[in-house]
């Protein structure tokens, strides 16, 4: 979700003048976040599992297969949740940032305000 914010606020600086997404396309990415995370998720709550010890309950997850299973998922998740949105947030806020920084400011007259000051001068001499 937050690189879904990241890419609205790039759309908003960078382009400007392009229509925002609409209320229906905002659902749709709403839905999509969602949907994702309880897929993502899924997997840990159908195997997970709970043991009684005598005076302890451990919950664990109980892999069905391979013993490389849980590794994979977790990269899986690390992947799509922490570093394909890192990248994106990253690259966006990079081009937001160099687009700003090399920009004028509208309406910033300050490089022209004293050879204005200075033409006026010289008039009224």
């Amino acid at each position: 979700s937050m690189a879904a914010i990241d890419i609205d606020r790039y759309m908003a600086i960078i382009h400007p003048l392009k229509p925002r997404l609409s209320a229906q396309h905002t659902i749709g990415v709403i839905l999509f976040i969602w949907s994702l995370a309880v897929i993502l998720a899924f997997p840990l709550c159908y195997f997970s599992t709970t043991r009684t010890l005598p005076g302890r309950t451990f919950c664990y997850v109980a892999w069905p297969r391979m013993p490389d299973d849980p590794f994979m998922y977790h990269i899986r998740v690390t992947v799509l949740v922490y570093l394909l949105p890192l990248v994106v947030m990253a690259i966006t806020y990079t081009i937001v940032g160099v687009s700003l920084w090399g920009s004028e400011i509208p309406g910033d007259s300050s490089d022209n305000y004293y050879g204005q000051l200075r033409a006026k001068r010289k008039v009224v001499k």
